[in-house]
């Protein structure tokens, strides 16, 4: 024992209260991907995924990547600088191409984009200004770039305030400015006032980055994210986009004029010393962005399933924060309650949503993140509202006078199609797991809720 494992003590005490109330709800096996996942015996309506659009399961993903990964292999054995592909550069022009920009970067991941760009452009003569809500991803590239700059000013701007904003930029330390802005923020679902952060930023002659990992894709009418919603493509200096989310894949990606996208990838130590993004990845990504680029249809559906979801919602009373997306955070504020909220779903509704509690939200924010994709069905999305009626009445999260338009009979339907599935998915093993499922839930009912 040392003092390495002194420091766990507190987390693992809280760990181990929420598994003794079966309400630990991370690193759950799940046996396959999709809007509905296995999970043991058990066949689940699942709300954590970011794979907005569906495209993980879609068939010309799925043969691009088997097609990549027989002609190139599982891997390239090596960093860019000396393993890069005549596939790997065009995916980097056909990014660069739909987006509007001269040129573009391919990360290994999303998170390795973000810190390879902060630690490559920021140094002791600039100030970096960055929302309170920023990304890990953010902060660590930030602490990276303030490793080897310690003059580095980093100033944080109260979540999506253009005000403060313009004040902060105001009075800068150094004649450098960067402002760096999510467009959707993953866990709140709202969206940045880019327009006006960026008038702001030019107004004081600062660079801006957009982090639009969860915009890119899934916003606006050609899916050119929150830019397209604020009338600047192509005009941010660095965007910076994931393949994890709408692209339904993994990577990520950095767009700007040429001469910065040549300077990164000589620079960013993401970049430099990290393995390359396999073939297999890198053309399943070529096949989202053929999607993409030219079915529109995907945004709409994902569009109406949020607007469907988000009016359920809305109409049973849950307080959603600012989201106007199809990331709907369920405020609970109460750390016990929202992971009681979310282990009552589990286990006696089969619904998976993701409880957020701190140290990853503020304390007296706790919420359940709920992140609505175009592969939803009516019948799976309706479902759960009707279960989020009852449990959170059952614990007081609602008053007892709450619930859905639903008739009845689409209730009843409601619950039969999802047992079917659940059926067809699963077979004899989910009917002795839903008879294991009633039993506990009787026995549950004769104890009294937590909190």
């Amino acid at each position: 024992m040392s003092w390495l494992h002194d420091q766990t003590t507190e987390m693992l005490r809280r760990i181990e209260e929420a598994k003794a109330k079966k309400a630990f709800p991370f690193f759950r096996p799940f046996e396959n991907v999709g809007p509905r996942v296995k999970v043991g015996a058990g066949s689940y309506v699942n709300f954590t995924s970011n794979d907005y659009l569906g495209l993980s399961q879609h068939p010309k993903l799925i043969a691009a990547a088997v097609a990549g990964t027989r002609r190139y292999g599982t891997g390239l054995g090596s960093a860019r600088p000396q393993a890069t592909s005549v596939r790997h550069l065009l995916l980097e022009e056909r990014l660069a191409k739909w987006t509007h920009y001269q040129g573009c970067a391919v990360f290994t991941t999303g998170y390795q984009a973000l810190v390879g760009v902060l630690q490559t452009f920021l140094d002791d003569e600039c100030t970096v200004v960055l929302d309170k809500l920023s990304h890990a991803s953010i902060i660590d590239g930030v602490l990276m770039a303030q490793g080897k700059s310690p003059e580095l000013e980093v100033r944080f701007c109260k979540h999506n305030n253009v005000k403060h904003l313009d004040s902060i930029l105001a009075s800068a330390s150094h004649p450098k400015k960067m402002v760096v802005i999510e467009g959707l923020y993953s866990v709140d679902g709202d969206l940045a006032p880019l327009a006006d952060m960026v008038a702001v930023a030019k107004k004081h002659g600062a660079v801006v980055v957009l982090d639009d990992a969860h915009g890119l894709g899934a916003l606006g009418p050609t899916g050119l994210g929150v830019c397209e919603l604020s009338g600047l493509v192509g005009e941010i200096d660095l965007l910076i986009g994931t393949f994890s989310k709408s692209f339904g894949t993994v990577g990520g990606f950095v767009c700007a004029d040429q001469t910065l996208i040549d300077y990164l990838k000589l620079t960013a130590r993401s970049f430099l010393f990290s393995a390359t993004l396999p073939l297999a990845q890198c053309e399943a990504a070529l096949a989202a962005l053929d999607i993409i680029s030219t079915d529109h249809s995907l945004f709409r559906k994902l569009e109406d399933n949020a607007r469907f979801f988000r009016g359920g919602l809305e109409e049973l009373g849950f307080d959603l924060g600012e989201s106007t997306t199809h990331i709907s955070p369920i405020f609970i504020k109460d750390e016990m309650k929202t992971l009681m909220f979310g282990a009552y779903l589990f286990h006696a509704a089969e619904v998976i949503m993701m409880p957020f509690v701190s140290p990853g939200v503020a304390p007296g924010t706790e919420r359940l993140r709920c992140n609505v994709t175009a592969a939803h069905t009516k019948d799976e999305m309706g479902y759960t509202l009707e279960a989020l009626a009852i449990i959170g009445k059952m614990l007081g999260v609602l008053p007892e006078s709450a619930k859905t338009s639903a008739s009845n009979a689409r209730r009843i339907g409601y619950l039969i199609k999802n047992k079917a599935a659940g059926l067809l998915k699963n077979g004899l093993p989910f009917v002795r797991h839903e008879i294991e499922t009633v039993r506990e839930i009787r026995r549950q009912m004769k104890e009294p809720p937590a909190g």
